[in-house]
């Protein structure tokens, strides 16, 4: 009974906490306006597109003059938010026939045209575009769709407007003076010119009846295509539209190839340490490399000049005496032969045992000239 009892109580609370909840709560759905995205910020034309769409018209926006070079294979609206650089005549053709054949054309100048460079398609219809920057900034007007005579209320640019000079014409603008846009029929469809589609844009189509008059230029047709922007894609665009695939074998190719400059052919040098050799590293270093080049010329000749001048400074006649005479007065004052003395002084030959031969010759002139110095005798060993 406690348990019984104590679940009831648990209930009842339950049920007052969920009866005053559903009595002070309930929901709400809020909309917040967020950042645009990466696409919208690209598409200026996107709520266009989609507001289309809601409308059951199959809509689609894109870039580049392909559709103003090629127009669309089925009849419908064909939006153009800058006109772009002029298109050869025989273009222009082609797109009114495509017009004729039940499309319908709305294109807005754009600034190549108001820098007055013209456009046969403007020609075409006897369209002039004025502008004037100084132009005193008006409140949007009412304007009446000519087709419809339904009044909107439309943000037009009041710095530009339209003179055209011909009468087979629809215009509308705020005012009588200046014409903000233009409809002209042809064949079984028309062109239309708006002096600006700025109130067309992301953020400007959800204010006043901007929605509604893409609404009316887009009645009683099933296909939509809008052209924010008519300029040529860059390069790399272009190439991967065309060729996606071109592109990414480049790509892998590249990655591939600088991977491979990464690795090196041939066995890997290890780094080496220099350090510094005392005094007898360097001797012997210099030593050994006197050697293989000319151990004769090379450890013999500053030894040969030393001892020669100190018999030359000894005895100043010497100098006075060719070679051969030279070696036989050597030989009368130190007892050695003259042909020894002459290979010891000036020989250029001779093996390794002919070079310690001449070292010994050297060792006993030297001894010779200094005998008080009692280093060596006529022989060449040591005096004891």
């Amino acid at each position: 009974m406690p348990i019984a009892a104590a679940l009831i109580v648990l209930i009842l609370i339950g049920g007052m906490l969920g009866s005053w909840f559903m009595n002070n709560f309930e929901y709400v759905s809020e909309q917040v306006r967020g950042n645009m995205g990466a696409e919208a910020r690209r598409n200026s034309l996107l709520a266009a597109e989609r507001y289309l769409s809601r409308l059951g018209i199959s809509a689609s926006s894109q870039t580049g003059r392909q559709l103003l070079i090629e127009p669309p294979p089925r009849s419908g609206l064909l939006l153009v938010r800058d006109l772009g650089p002029p298109l050869p005549h025989s273009r222009v053709a082609d797109l009114l026939g495509w017009v004729e054949r039940g499309g319908s054309l709305v294109v807005t100048p754009g600034n190549a045209v108001e820098e007055g460079r013209g456009h046969p398609l403007l020609e075409q219809f006897a369209v002039v575009v004025e502008s004037d920057e100084f132009f005193e900034e008006e409140e949007a007007g009412s304007i009446t769709v000519p087709w419809s005579e339904v009044s909107l209320q439309i943000d037009f640019d009041s710095d530009k407007w339209f003179s055209v000079y011909s009468e087979d014409t629809y215009s509308a603008s705020p005012d009588d003076g200046f014409s903000h846009l233009l409809r002209f029929p042809w064949g079984e469809g028309s062109v239309t010119f708006l002096s600006d589609s700025d109130f067309l844009t992301n953020d400007r189509i959800g204010e006043k009846d901007h929605a509604l008059l893409l609404a009316y230029l887009a009645d009683d047709l099933d296909h939509a295509w809008l052209l924010y922007d008519s300029q040529m894609p860059s390069l790399i665009s272009f190439i991967w539209r065309v060729a996606p695939y071109l592109l990414i074998s480049i790509a892998l190719f590249g990655i591939v190839a600088i991977r491979r400059i990464q690795y090196t052919t041939g066995p890997l040098l290890s780094p080496r340490m220099t350090k510094h050799r005392d005094l007898l590293e360097h001797l012997q270093a210099t030593a050994e490399f006197t050697w293989r080049q000319n151990p004769s010329m090379g450890l013999l000749e500053a030894t040969r000049k030393e001892v020669e001048k100190r018999w030359l400074v000894s005895h100043p006649l010497l100098q006075q005496m060719d070679q051969k005479a030279r070696c036989s007065w050597l030989a009368n004052h130190t007892g050695m032969t003259a042909d020894s003395i002459h290979r010891a002084l000036y020989s250029q030959r001779g093996d390794t045992g002919q070079l310690i031969k001449t070292t010994t010759n050297l060792q006993r002139l030297f001894a010779a000239l200094h005998p008080d110095r009692n280093e060596y005798n006529g022989s060449g060993s040591r005096v004891k």
